[in-house]
């Protein structure tokens, strides 16, 4: 089939290997797998997802998410995120961060006006006045959920705080007060699955008991969401917990490769990684190492977990990745199996978001074989 591109046109059936290097690439079977293991897992639980678009910042792959079933809508972790993905033709959307700046307040406005089913966080009386005063102008008042912070000292509210500030939130004419939302984004990358349990559990349970205090209180409070792939296995056992805002789920990186699952094994055993990057060797006289063309303009790197070179969709033994500048990595590999120049590289990424907002366009696979070539319409909107 002929694959149309941001960039050219593919006339004839191109094969993995074949593509220009370097190129972010999906898995279509694995990405299906984990888009329909996720909806079923929260399903059992009584749970409803929200996926969280900054992963993938693709309107496709929020609509195919969407599609799976069992959603409540899609997040957007900023105003211009949740523009894209309206304009791309999805409705239900909650911004999980602060707007707080009298321009984005406006922008903010401007989409309320035309979109159904628009949520916004507040974790600030001014803001909350500022958002009041000016979704009035609109004629129709704000749906807003309580951002509660969980000792990460990023946004939200202390729940110490909570009560008084939702009964003045609930007074605003131009808000409509719909619940919480409470995220331990520190605890998603906790390496035992255990301790990850037992801390996401203390902070949602503390949070559960403020959606019960609000209840209790006369306070709508519909909506407690909040959660992220790390910790959903364990934030299932809150009963209160209305939805999940998992993210990496349907990609997966090498972060979410080094820290366990609910049997003991590596969590991404349980979600495969569906989105790899193809780079190419550009240089190999360097002792046991070649330098590849995907330094930091076109994967973002950790050391705590680098990218890690696959074949056949298992990791190379004693090949491993070390940044080597913006435009450069290098690959350490073992004695007599190095590469010659122009030889392709398949690489699990550190970390998928900041990754896929480096590219245009993502890659759909299906054994091997390009299907199709899907927009990565919200890059770069960071605000």
């Amino acid at each position: 089939m002929a694959v149309k591109s941001t960039h050219f046109l593919m006339e004839d059936t191109v094969k993995k290997f074949e593509l220009d290097t370097p190129a972010l690439m999906l898995d279509i079977d694995l990405f299906n797998r984990n888009l329909e293991l996720m909806r079923d897992r929260a399903a059992r639980a009584g749970k409803k997802l929200r996926p969280h678009a900054k992963t993938h910042k693709c309107p496709e792959i929020a609509k195919r998410q969407i599609e799976a079933g069992n959603c409540a809508g899609v997040c957007a972790a900023k105003l211009s995120e949740a523009a894209g993905l309206a304009e791309a033709g999805l409705e239900n959307i909650l911004i999980t961060s602060p707007v707080t700046t009298p321009e984005k307040i406006a922008r903010l406005m401007n989409l309320h006006s035309a979109l159904p089913g628009l949520m916004q966080t507040v974790d600030n009386l001014e803001n909350a006045n500022a958002l009041s005063v000016a979704a009035l102008k609109t004629g129709k008042p704000l749906p807003v959920l309580v951002d509660l912070d969980p000792e990460m000292g990023r946004t939200g509210i202390r729940f110490a705080d909570a009560m008084e500030f939702g009964k003045h939130l609930a007074k605003l004419p131009g808000l409509k007060l719909m619940g919480i939302q409470c995220y331990c984004g520190h605890l998603q990358h906790i390496a035992d699955f255990q301790e990850r349990t037992s801390r996401s559990r203390t902070y949602m349970s503390a949070a559960a008991q403020i959606v019960r205090d609000f209840r209790a209180a006369g306070l709508n409070c519909e909506i407690f969401t909040g959660t992220g792939t790390g910790t959903s296995e364990a934030d299932f056992a809150i009963p209160e917990l209305t939805d999940i805002q998992v993210g990496s789920y349907c990609m997966m990186d090498a972060e979410y490769g080094v820290i366990t699952g609910p049997d003991g094994k590596p969590l991404d055993s349980l979600y495969p990684p569906a989105l790899t990057m193809l780079s190419s060797v550009v240089s190999t006289g360097h002792g046991d190492c070649v330098t590849i063309d995907a330094g930091t303009k076109a994967l973002y790197f950790t050391p705590a977990a680098p990218p890690r070179a696959i074949r056949d969709g298992k990791p190379i033994p004693g090949w491993s990745y070390n940044w080597f500048g913006d435009e450069h990595g290098s690959l350490s590999i073992p004695e007599g199996q190095r590469p010659g120049p122009g030889a392709k590289v398949e690489l699990i990424v550190s970390h998928c978001d900041p990754t896929v907002n480096l590219f245009d366009e993502i890659f759909v696979l299906r054994n091997g074989e390009v299907i199709d070539v899907w927009k990565i319409a919200l890059r770069g909107c960071c605000r």
